[in-house]
């Protein structure tokens, strides 16, 4: 595992092998949003999608949701960062033009903790990884990705408590047992563990992906963590659906490491 800024490098290195033309949802550009797609400029072609952000080319619609997954599925865009976009909306305008269902869209996140190690969190979206086959279903997606970024496969399963502390409450029994039975179905395919409520274990551990619970407590985690400052994010890459769209905090100060990470991607995936 990455345990310095060897991974902020690949990243670099990687953005910097060809310039792509990213779409990006914009509708309220103040001075530190402008500033970071300028910013932008200096490794991939930066195409804001709703108002006009100074200094950028764009595309000015009141639908910027539609007007991406349009771009992305004609080839307009290389890839495209959702940005101040509305979430829902355009997975179901990606959804249309690709011929996906929205079930058939999973969510992987790449972190940084303070301490420089990397992961990959699941599930981070409210209706994702509620049952042991879609936690399934997110670890197979996540474990080529990871790879694709250089992690070793290494596979940390948390749940709600410690099996000497459970307390009598079936939502609790549900998510522990859950997590058993995750092991025990994957164990053969990669190496995996049930850390119980230890995330920081399972990351001590070299954990490179982390497993939640269910979406509703992954996504609190996460947003917890990354805007308390505890955490680093490079992005959240919608899986499962063949255009390449990473997801980003629409209240983000700023949009240039989504966007590096996102020229990254499309290089890695494009070599």
């Amino acid at each position: 595992m990455y345990t310095d800024t060897s991974f902020d490098q690949f990243i670099r290195e990687s953005a910097a092998l060809k310039r792509n033309r990213i779409g990006i949802g914009i509708t309220y550009p103040d001075g530190a949003i402008v500033q970071s797609l300028q910013d932008a400029l200096a490794f991939c072609d930066v195409i804001p999608f709703g108002v006009k952000v100074t200094g950028l080319e764009g595309v000015i619609t009141g639908s910027p949701e539609k007007s991406l997954a349009t771009a992305i599925a004609t080839g307009e865009v290389d890839a495209i960062v959702r940005g101040q976009a509305v979430a829902t909306t355009m997975r179901e305008e990606l959804c249309q033009q690709f011929g996906y269902t929205m079930d058939s869209i999973r969510d992987l996140g790449v972190v940084k903790d303070n301490l420089n190690r990397i992961f990959i969190p699941c599930g981070i979206a409210h209706s994702q990884g509620w049952s042991v086959e879609q936690k399934a279903d997110l670890i197979r997606l996540a474990v080529p990705f990871a790879k694709k970024l250089g992690l070793p496969v290494k596979i940390g399963v948390t749940s709600g408590a410690r099996p000497e502390d459970m307390a009598p409450i079936p939502y609790i029994i549900e998510n522990y047992n859950d997590a058993n039975r995750l092991v025990a179905l994957l164990q053969d395919e990669f190496p995996i563990k049930h850390y119980n409520i230890d995330i920081d274990k399972a990351i001590a551990d070299g954990c490179s992906i982390l497993v939640f619970a269910n979406g509703m407590v992954g996504n609190h985690v996460l947003r917890s963590l990354v805007f308390l400052g505890q955490i680093r994010i490079y992005g959240g890459i919608v899986a499962g659906i063949d255009p390449l769209v990473v997801e980003s905090f629409r209240s983000s100060s700023g949009f240039t490491d989504y966007l590096e990470f996102t020229n990254a991607l499309a290089n890695l995936n494009n070599p």
